[in-house]
């Protein structure tokens, strides 16, 4: 109900409200724009005889208090704001007064019950695809409530309830364990559709040479907290015996300075390495210093090479992702 609200409100006021962390089960803390701070939280639809104890049950403390309801009946209204409480419903009522500045009166038309479910978003962002990764990697989750997804993956439960939103309007999610594991194939194939253009360019992806006019003698090891992806990476999870592909590709959660020196790189815009930001933390390389598969997977495409997409599909048929 809570993330039903928050986005009704967002609409109707043109202003991006965003879910701090829960304080509990329906309780959160809400920032609208710059400056407005709100304390919220969710009542059950009770007759308004009860509600003057409900509240007086709450904390006073800290940003003004924003009570949220599916539906709050124009009695109930009028009572809080003598209180001075804020309101806001799923009916799209809403009564909200800050010191920063604000004051918002909304009267909603909508009959009593759940409100409209917010339309789905058209595209995942950074965050959406990186959860998707989470859930491709974990299909456990699928089966958890929205919180524990949020609190397993670190992402705020909005992020959630968008990107699970935006799954189920492509046809590619369920919560039951047997029909995402149906699902996945075409989950991958989506997500990696999106990978190149949303997610990897957000890595901080970065091209280098060597130093010296030789490389270094092929194969070598990385150092600690690097892995190898692309053709590279490829070559260690087919086992092919091959000469350096033309780019080298690894992700490395160490300063990217450090890491040019310990390699012996410079910058240089059409280098033979590229070096980027992992996404997928703890990087818990195998014994060949890969990234995970679905990750080399994605990077070969996003190469769009003829090489390199014969390669992709190779590891598609014998790793699995």
């Amino acid at each position: 109900m809570l993330e039903q609200v928050r986005l009704g409100l967002q609409q109707a006021l043109a202003v991006r409200i965003s879910a701090g962390p829960a304080t509990g089960a329906a309780q959160q803390i809400w920032q609208l724009g710059a400056s407005a701070q709100f304390n919220v939280v969710a009542l059950p639809l009770v007759a308004e005889t009860a509600w003057n104890t409900a509240l007086d049950r709450l904390t006073h403390s800290g940003p003004p208090l924003l009570v949220v309801a599916e539906r709050i009946s124009q009695q109930a209204r009028t009572h809080l704001r003598t209180r001075g409480i804020c309101y806001a419903d799923a009916a799209g009522n809403a009564w909200l007064r800050h010191a920063a500045g604000l004051l918002v009166a909304l009267r909603g038309n909508q009959p009593a019950g759940p409100g409209p479910t917010p339309p789905a978003p058209t595209r995942l962002n950074v965050a959406g695809m990186r959860l998707v990764f989470l859930l491709l990697r974990t299909p456990a989750l699928v089966a958890c409530p929205v919180r524990e997804i949020a609190k397993a993956t670190r992402f705020s439960p909005s992020v959630v309830v968008r990107t699970l939103a935006y799954l189920a309007g492509h046809a590619l999610w369920s919560a039951e364990p047997a029909e995402w594991a149906a699902l996945r194939p075409a989950v991958i194939e989506h997500w990696v559709e999106h990978y190149a253009t949303t997610l990897r360019n957000r890595l901080n992806p970065q091209r280098y040479r060597w130093l010296t006019a030789a490389p270094p003698t092929w194969p070598y090891p990385l150092p600690a907290g690097c892995v190898w992806s692309g053709e590279a990476a490829a070559q260690r999870l087919l086992g092919l015996a091959a000469a350096p592909p033309p780019l080298l590709m690894l992700y490395s959660t160490l300063p990217r300075a450090q890491l040019a020196h310990q390699l012996q790189l410079v910058p240089c815009q059409r280098g033979p390495v590229e070096l980027l930001n992992p996404y997928f933390l703890p990087l818990s390389p195998d014994l060949e210093q890969c990234a995970p598969p679905l990750v080399v997977y994605a990077d070969l495409l996003a190469a769009a090479t003829p090489r390199a997409a014969a390669l992709a599909q190779d590891v598609k048929s014998c790793v699995e992702l």
